[in-house]
């Protein structure tokens, strides 16, 4: 059974010579919706049992671990040595003990997922009432702008080549042989030929230069070892010899799948196939063509993403590789139905500015960035060009976003395996950019109150007008 915060002794009594109030810890922990956090998380857990460890020092070790870019060992021996990271945790003392078994962290981010990290998110905005468009007349029907773009996530993994996969697949089946041979208590041992099929790969994958005809060469041959060693194991699962765990079935199924792709290719010759796996510990991670310069291909998890007033949101989410243009009407969409207005603008590089996505944007009065339909007018030529170049300015805000989540929080090299982890880290991340944004705005919010309530009391009209609030008798 989860434990909340709410029977816990107040902050006040944590040592008052520890806490330093300078320290961002101490503002970050009133700004964190913990109560709502708790509610959104305690459908995941059970009502029967024991108390557990309270969900907001989980929480708070997420945010710290993602904060601070650490492992999860690492995060909690950092909480250990930090008096104020045990304060933002809520704690009542300072305890000189790693708080939970770091394994907890992981368990989490795999009933957290990406679902539940997009809700906090948007508890945390609205929350401070962060990202939403200002609005002082309500006839007012667009206002504030949107910038959209994709990235690729990319996961810890080797560059694959078909030749080290099979491989990894042949090691892999002559692990579970072993395995089961021993439990199985046979007599004979099957023959694998490692020795030799170690030989050959050694001699194929130290070479500097690899002609096509041996590399085909290369792959058959470990291709007949892996047949070998999958025939071997799938007999004797049938007459009832071996018996597989769980853990070793799901790695058995990888083998196969990877040893059928593999072989038809080769058969084909060929290098493309559906649903290619790249990775036999990472079977979901799939190849995603990006055409960069020197980075032509990433392996890892896509995002689109958008940014409202210099919040952002995660908005599409997938393993494989999809067209980040397809993406611009539901996320114009979930503009309109959050905020109950249009976007003056919509800011995005050129593979989003199609016909069909001009037209969609023309005919709803926002404008999307990039060069207008038809042929322009001679007079508003020095217009669009200056807008252009103001555009293409504001929208690099969205690109400095992802090199901040990829430097400073780890998104250049996810370390999580598990999918539905995977999907909590990187949700995570952008909770974290969020609350950073939070912090750093709390007194332009605190402005903008103030600023509300004196439109009410003298009844005074503003309107939004290139992303600032102006009286309307200034207009």
């Amino acid at each position: 059974m989860q434990s909340k915060t709410e029977n816990r002794l107040p902050l006040e009594f944590f040592p008052s010579h520890l806490i330093i109030k300078s320290s961002k810890w101490y503002t970050l922990e009133s700004l964190v919706p913990w109560q709502e956090i708790e509610e959104l998380l305690s459908p995941l857990f059970s009502d029967r049992g024991r108390n557990a460890i309270p969900v907001r020092q989980i929480i708070g070790a997420l945010i710290i671990q993602t904060h601070k870019n650490l492992s999860d060992r690492e995060t909690l021996e950092t909480i250990m040595e930090t008096p104020m990271l045990q304060y933002f945790l809520g704690l009542d003392d300072y305890i000189m003990e790693e708080l939970f078994d770091h394994t907890l962290l992981c368990k989490y981010r795999q009933k957290i997922g990406l679902d539940i990290a997009k809700d906090m998110i948007d508890i945390l905005l609205s929350k401070h009432k962060a990202g939403e468009p200002i609005v002082f007349d309500q006839s007012v029907t667009h206002a504030g702008s949107l910038s959209i773009d994709a990235t690729v996530v990319p996961v810890n993994i080797t560059y694959p080549t078909d030749l080290k996969l099979l491989n990894q697949v042949r090691e892999k089946t002559e692990e579970i042989i072993d395995v089961c041979h021993k439990e199985s208590g046979e007599q004979e041992k099957p023959r694998t030929y490692r020795k030799e099929a170690r030989q050959s790969y050694l001699t194929y994958a130290k070479a500097k230069r690899l002609p096509n005809n041996k590399r085909r060469t290369a792959l058959r041959q470990q291709l007949q070892y892996v047949k070998r060693n999958i025939n071997t194991i799938q007999d004797r699962l049938e007459n009832g010899i071996y018996t597989l765990s769980d853990a070793m079935e799901e790695s058995f199924s990888v083998c196969k799948q990877i040893y059928l792709q593999q072989q038809t290719m080769w058969d084909e010759k060929t290098n493309r196939t559906n649903d290619r796996i790249v990775s036999l510990h990472q079977p979901h991670i799939r190849c995603v063509v990006r055409g960069k310069v020197g980075n032509p291909f990433e392996f890892g998890p896509k995002i689109a993403v958008g940014k409202v007033n210099g919040h952002i949101k995660i908005h599409e989410f997938s393993f494989d590789n999809f067209n980040e243009s397809a993406t611009l009407k539901p996320i114009v969409m979930g503009y309109i139905k959050q905020y109950g207005v249009y976007p003056e603008v919509v800011r995005a590089d050129r593979i989003y500015q199609t016909r069909e996505n001009k037209l969609f944007c023309s005919s709803l009065g926002i404008r999307l960035s990039g060069k207008p339909l038809g042929r322009p007018k001679l007079e508003d030529k020095e217009i669009n060009q200056a807008l252009m170049k103001e555009d293409f300015k504001k929208r690099l805000e969205i690109e400095g976003v992802f090199g901040v989540a990829k430097t400073r929080f780890g998104l250049a090299k996810l370390m999580t395996k598990l999918p539905e982890s995977q999907k909590a880290s990187i949700g995570l991340v952008f909770f974290v950019i969020n609350l950073a944004q939070v912090l750093s705005f709390t007194p332009f919010f605190e402005a903008i109150e103030m600023l509300v309530i004196e439109v009410e009391t003298n009844h005074e009209a503003f309107v939004y007008q290139d992303e600032k609030p102006i009286l309307k008798s200034e207009v």
